[in-house]
């Protein structure tokens, strides 16, 4: 009731959404956030657990403005990054997806490793480079010029990022996996050949690789 007599107090829905989303009473915290950002559109935080709100409806056509907004305010948030990264996979965004992907790798290399930032995900550069390549393929097949030039200019970011994560730290075989992937639809068989051999020095150094049948 005091909310309602007086609705001016940014700082109190912004407690009212942060419980709500603790209880998981996800409209509740939604609603109290939108106040927030309404009152004052410079809170870069109460836009971000909007757009994660938004994100767990699996809404990211909602989130992305919110994101957009939180980035706006504060580019150092690498969990907003990261949530970006999800919500540009869904929508289609891949370049905006591999320009999070990069925001992700500098804050990591920057940052002290007390923060927990996470290397990219496995599931995460698969659709990257499956859409990608998806939307060259559309782009020959309608032979219009400046979608390929388009397209071919997300190659090469792509292939930049690919280049990046390989320099930036220790990597997993499915990374060579992933890339040997790429690289082959490019056509670019020495480049695949050498991340295959990559993938297998990655593998056997693995403890217990030989015993895994998923390794083998």
């Amino acid at each position: 009731d005091g909310l309602e007599i007086k609705p001016l107090m940014p700082n109190v829905w912004f407690r009212v959404g942060t419980i709500g989303m603790q209880l998981r009473e996800w409209d509740t915290a939604l609603r109290a956030f939108s106040e927030v950002v309404q009152q004052e559109p410079e809170e870069g935080d109460a836009w971000a657990n909007v757009a994660a709100i938004h994100m767990h409806n699996k809404n990211p056509a909602e989130a992305y403005p919110a994101l957009l907004e939180s980035l706006k305010q504060n580019r150092n948030n690498w969990r907003v990054w990261a949530t970006k990264l999800y919500a540009c996979i869904d929508l289609k965004k891949y370049d905006e997806a591999i320009q999070a992907c990069n925001q992700l790798l500098d804050m990591k290399a920057r940052r002290n490793a007390a923060e927990g930032i996470p290397p990219l995900e496995e599931r995460c550069i698969r659709a990257i480079i499956g859409g990608v390549l998806r939307n060259y393929d559309t782009a020959r097949v309608s032979k219009d010029e400046a979608c390929i030039s388009s397209s071919k200019r997300s190659l090469l970011r792509l292939r930049e990022l690919l280049d990046k994560m390989e320099s930036s730290s220790k990597l997993e075989p499915w990374f060579y996996e992933v890339s040997a992937y790429f690289n082959g639809q490019m056509g670019w068989q020495e480049d695949v050949f050498n991340d295959l051999m990559k993938e297998y020095r990655a593998m056997q150094s693995a403890p217990g690789w030989e015993a895994d049948p998923y390794r083998i």
